[in-house]
């Protein structure tokens, strides 16, 4: 998975990790994470480029007690991930000091070994023979990340876990699942933005994360969904643990309004250098009989509103 190049993380992105100083991020690839529990997918024997960014005079190592770490100078190093799939840790330590970014490398289960649509008992279902319109964003995943019992709790970013990205299709574990990076960056920089207003990624509600195509042919959307690439999902904010959306613009009513109040604060986002390559698509969905008003966000490279 190539990513798009950040020169810099500005005030928006540093400001989601209080534990971490503005000045040092750790970078995966060309994505350099703005706070200290993360993660990141990788294929089996997969060489990622890590570093961390931070003043000359701190040094950091990295502990990877999996795979081959190799130093390419100064807080940089190459990894070559394991060739067995699961999660492997790796941490960044300062020199002379304790921990300071915690992340989880989760190996995942090649695409090849899908048989007739079913992986491992679970199914999966077949992509689009053709990218549509020949783009390079609806090629097939080339992997998926096992979650197991075990597993499912681990925090992918501060506030969000596995479990509540997987498609909500019914199955015993092991289950598989596709996850983008740069969402759970998008969802972590969507409740810092909302702190003002009285909340914060933790009332941030996952309604739906990855659909297999499988799950989503049976709903009934788009055979394109970006849900299946891992790259979407369906959101409204929950602080009372209701199961709907709060009342979000105030007005002691909730309805589509409240969906539309969440889609301009992830609009506005879309406009600042530090998310405009990450939010492409955005939706409002109003209530229905089976769910209340939500928004749709999604990490496309271009832009979409409906």
């Amino acid at each position: 998975m190539k990513w798009l190049v950040i020169a810099a993380i500005g005030s928006l992105a540093a400001a989601a990790a209080a534990d971490v100083p503005p000045s040092e991020m750790l970078r995966v690839r060309a994505l350099a994470f703005p706070y200290a529990t993360g993660s990141v997918f990788v294929m089996p024997h997969e060489r990622i480029t890590l570093a961390v960014t931070a003043p000359a005079a701190r040094l950091f190592s990295i502990d990877a007690p999996q795979g081959a770490l190799t130093a390419t100078g100064p807080n940089r190093w190459t990894w070559e991930a394991p060739g067995q799939k699961g999660k492997y840790q790796l941490e960044a330590r300062l020199h002379g000091e304790g921990k300071v970014f915690d992340f989880n490398a989760f190996v995942m289960v090649p695409a090849s070994e899908v048989r007739g649509g079913m992986l491992n008992g679970f199914e999966i279902g077949a992509y689009p023979a053709k990218p549509l319109n020949g783009n390079a964003a609806y090629i097939p995943p080339k992997g998926f990340i096992e979650v197991t019992k075990d597993n499912e709790d681990t925090r992918v970013s501060p506030h969000f876990r596995l479990k509540q990205f997987l498609t909500k299709q019914k199955s015993g574990y092991p289950k598989y699942l596709v996850l983008d990076e740069r969402l759970m960056y998008v969802l972590e920089a969507l409740g810092k933005h909302l702190e003002p207003m009285g909340f914060g990624a933790d009332d941030i509600f996952v309604m739906s994360g990855y659909r297999t195509p499988f799950y989503n042919k049976a709903i009934g959307d788009t055979a394109f969904s970006m849900h299946q690439w891992g790259r979407a999902s369906d959101i409204f904010l929950d602080k009372d643990h209701d199961g709907v959306m709060d009342d979000l613009n105030k007005d002691k009513i909730v309805n589509r309004d409240d969906a539309v109040a969440l889609a301009n604060e992830l609009e506005r986002l879309a406009k600042t250098p530090e998310l405009s390559a990450f939010i492409g698509g955005i939706g409002i969905y109003a209530a229905t009989a089976a769910h209340g008003p939500f928004v749709h966000v999604d990490t496309r490279p271009w832009k979409a509103r409906w």
